[in-house]
């Protein structure tokens, strides 16, 4: 059933700003721009007394700390100023995380006590991330991961193995980390209704746990929203790390809001500090699917599976 077609970025601004040969690895940049982005920050880390391996995605120093290059490019890439102001951009970055590096561990002496009400659950792209390894964690959607993270004034540090067992174990901390979600402020919800019929949700905040309020589905719907969902389940983004988006799947509005859904996704994923995905995603009764995706070209196009598209068949029949 030919519900969706594919999508050009010439048609619809749909999908993320593609570059002429994008690097393989900080793909919103050319090769030649994100080549730049690595020799900064190779001469940022020199500048203050650190040699660091330049790799794809992350440097690595001396002693093998690895520091990822995601966040820092992203701040170049949206920087008004143009390359002109990239330098100026690493060097502040690299300033805050050896600051964060050379700081008292907050880990040292904390206890369950006190950690409680600083732990949080949180959505991480898994792109982002170098390496895994000793870090618990479980995967939430297709290229997205779920960490527990210990929240600071001015950063977030995430647990690893030992310390999540120095403070009570995974399922604990997960525990305390999902109340602290529940007890984020609602800073600003808005509900985009289109004129094809498509709608959706859109919770937004300034705090960077907002969009690991989607971990809270289908209870965010319900507490922000007064829905409760279906037995279709719901549409969910997270373009970056201050939105979520969603959309309860209960008739066939579901069709013009997915495609509405992906093109609000991906220009929140490509023009917003801390970016976490630009796809759609519909939670199917047990786990999340991802229906978007993108060619080389940056093209977007929707993909659905016999499930997804039962589920289409049955609401386009009238049957709820």
């Amino acid at each position: 059933m030919g519900l969706f077609g594919r999508r050009r970025r010439r048609e619809r601004d749909l999908s993320p700003v593609t570059p002429e040969n994008p690097d393989d690895s900080l793909t919103f940049l050319g090769v030649e721009d994100a080549q730049r982005i690595r020799a900064l920050v190779r001469r940022s880390f020199a500048d203050r007394g650190l040699e660091v391996s330049v790799h794809a995605d992350h440097v690595v120093d001396d002693s093998g700390r690895q520091f990822g290059l995601w966040n820092v490019a992203a701040a170049c890439h949206q920087d008004d100023r143009g390359r002109g102001g990239w330098a100026d951009v690493v060097d502040q970055h690299v300033d805050r995380v050896l600051a964060g590096m050379d700081a008292p561990d907050p880990f040292e002496g904390l206890t369950p006590e006190a950690a409680r009400p600083r732990i949080y659950a949180r959505i991480y792209e898994r792109a982002g991330i170098p390496d895994l390894t000793g870090f618990p964690h479980r995967e939430f959607a297709p290229g997205l991961v779920e960490m527990i993270a210990l929240d600071m004034p001015d950063s977030v540090m995430v647990f690893n193995d030992e310390r999540v067992e120095a403070l009570g174990g995974y399922d604990q901390l997960r525990a305390w980390g999902m109340e602290s979600l529940r007890r984020e402020p609602v800073e600003r919800h808005e509900v985009l209704d289109l004129p094809d019929g498509a709608r959706f949700h859109v919770l937004l905040g300034g705090s960077v746990h907002t969009a690991s309020r989607a971990l809270l589905m289908p209870w965010l719907a319900a507490e922000v929203a007064g829905e409760e969902v279906g037995r279709h389940g719901w549409l969910l983004s997270v373009p970056n790390r201050q939105q979520v988006v969603w959309h309860l799947v209960r008739d066939i509005s579901v069709i013009p809001t997915l495609q509405a859904m992906a093109g609000f996704a991906a220009a929140g994923f490509g023009d917003s500090p801390g970016p976490l995905s630009p796809h759609v995603y519909w939670w199917d009764g047990g786990a999340y699917q991802q229906l978007t995706q993108y060619d080389d070209e940056g093209n977007a196009s929707i993909v659905v599976d016999a499930t997804f598209q039962a589920v289409l068949e049955e609401l386009a029949g009238g049957t709820d």
